[in-house]
């Protein structure tokens, strides 16, 4: 009996995750296109939808495919140092990982004698990662609010209604619970309110003055491809792609209130899988040699996911720590923003080459996002080049957005995050020839973050981040 309660309670809540997994922060957090792939691609700052001719470009724009006359399979790896620090401290948080972001096979099928028509026809198939979510973050303050953002929940409910742990009541949030029976709230019964949400208040049980947020990041959100491209008469060039993305991310959480006598530490965890679907479409046109101008778009990601997520409340006022019932596997599912570019690329005679783009993200109930990438590439020498790149990004969400819970959410985590903006600075060095491509790059992005332990926090607390990364391409073409 108790399993067909859980399996009823399950469909109840997926009703709700499709709202929430479509909130700010959620959509934020996967939506972001980091600038990763080549060693070109990053050394140039991904201004590269004009230029293609770079398995990691042919991503933003599937036209540049078309411009390969050779078959070619490339591999990536790379090093990557992700640190934050909280405004006014002097510690810092470090995550380094070792990957192998992309990996590539490109076959070229063409007739490069003939002028006019479709000279090549290109295929490729592709894994690249998009997104690298590891990041470790803690920040500390006054007046997070843990007591004051379970009592928000909790109002309206009667007293009786939490006895007994009722994980399985569909009515009830499983922070309600925890706060419960760790003792950080109490009842206060108005029999004189005139609906019941205020006839049912809750009141912090005790009054918490320093906090500590700690919240440890891990997953990959990253891309198959599969796509076609076409060369026709050396001017234009169009291309098709088919993208399946794959998400994992999983986020552990401990937030500490104390006073001076008492303490209380709710620890979270949340894990989502997903798997969706998009396609892009994208050109090419080069109406003299030195000069070529590309556009793409790109639909929105439709993704099925899988949630887990449990809760874990320990407090000085309690016999006990109070630990959540596994939640099992929720489907839900999420859309990600509709894509398009931009860009203009010139070649500087036989000195190399400069590109300007323009992206554009859409999401429904958010900004939009504008970004700028500049790149630029010199030849050094017969085969050698050096290349730099630039982009700002914008954000998705307004100054300071309210994330919410529902009252009667199965998940714990009460934090939440938004990214100001983000900045990349590049630059790289390669080798190009008839049989081998060889290039390594540096990248370093910075960021400004505002961090929230809960919902009632009122001012954000400051959070510079910064990410290091080291990229190696080698490439063979046949």
């Amino acid at each position: 009996m108790k399993r067909a309660t859980y399996i009823l309670s399950f469909c109840f809540w997926l009703s709700l995750l499709n709202c929430q997994l479509s909130a700010a922060q959620d959509v934020q957090r996967f939506a972001e296109r980091q600038i990763i792939g080549t060693a070109r691609y990053v050394g140039m700052g991904g201004a590269m939808t004009a230029i293609g001719g770079d398995p990691s470009a042919v991503i933003d724009n599937p036209a540049g495919l078309g411009l390969y006359r050779r078959s070619e399979i490339a591999l990536t790896i790379d090093e990557t140092i992700d640190r934050t620090q909280q405004v006014g401290s002097e510690d810092t948080y470090q995550r380094a990982r070792f990957a192998a972001p992309h990996v590539s096979a490109i076959w070229a099928w063409g007739n490069p004698s003939k002028q006019r028509g479709m000279i090549y026809n290109n295929f490729m198939f592709s894994v690249n990662r998009l997104a690298n979510f590891n990041r470790d973050v803690v920040v500390s303050g006054r007046g997070m609010g843990m007591a004051e953002t379970i009592c928000q929940k909790t109002n309206g409910l009667a007293e009786e209604y939490l006895y007994d742990k009722p994980w399985d009541d569909i009515e009830i949030g499983w922070l309600s619970i925890l706060g419960y029976e760790g003792y950080l709230i109490d009842p206060h019964v108005d029999s004189l309110a005139s609906n019941l949400f205020d006839k049912y208040a809750w009141i912090p049980a005790i009054d918490f003055t320093d906090g500590t947020l700690s919240v440890s990041e891990s997953g990959t959100y990253d891309q198959y491809t599969l796509s076609w491209a076409s060369n026709i008469s050396n001017q234009w060039y169009i291309g098709m792609s088919l993208n399946i993305p794959t998400l994992s991310y999983t986020k552990h959480v401990s937030h500490r209130e104390t006073d001076r006598i008492n303490s209380a530490e709710l620890k979270s965890m949340y894990h989502l899988s997903g798997l969706g679907v998009s396609g892009s479409i994208g050109l090419i046109y080069r109406p003299i040699q030195a000069l070529r101008i590309g556009a793409s778009f790109e639909t929105p990601t439709m993704m099925s996911l899988s949630m887990q997520t449990e809760g874990d409340m320990y407090s000085t006022l309690a016999p006990e720590d109070i630990l959540t019932p596994e939640s099992g596997i929720i489907s839900t599912e999420m859309v990600t923003p509709l894509r398009t570019s931009v860009s203009v690329a010139g070649q500087l005679g036989s000195i190399g080459l400069l590109a300007l783009q323009y992206d554009y993200a859409h999401a429904v109930e958010m900004e939009d996002v504008h970004t700028l990438r500049i790149g630029a590439e010199v030849q050094a020498c017969r085969g050698f080049f050096l290349n730099a790149g630039y982009v700002y990004e914008s954000s998705f969400l307004n100054e300071d957005p309210v994330w919410q819970l529902a009252y009667n959410d199965i998940r714990t985590d009460m934090d939440y995050r938004y990214t100001i903006s983000s900045q990349y600075a590049s630059a790289g060095l390669g080798y190009r020839s008839d049989m081998v491509v060889a290039q390594v790059a540096y990248q370093y992005r910075w960021q400004t973050l505002h961090q929230y332990a809960t919902e009632m926090q009122m001012t954000a607390m400051d959070v510079h981040a910064d990410t290091h990364r080291i990229v190696a391409t080698l490439a063979w073409r046949f």
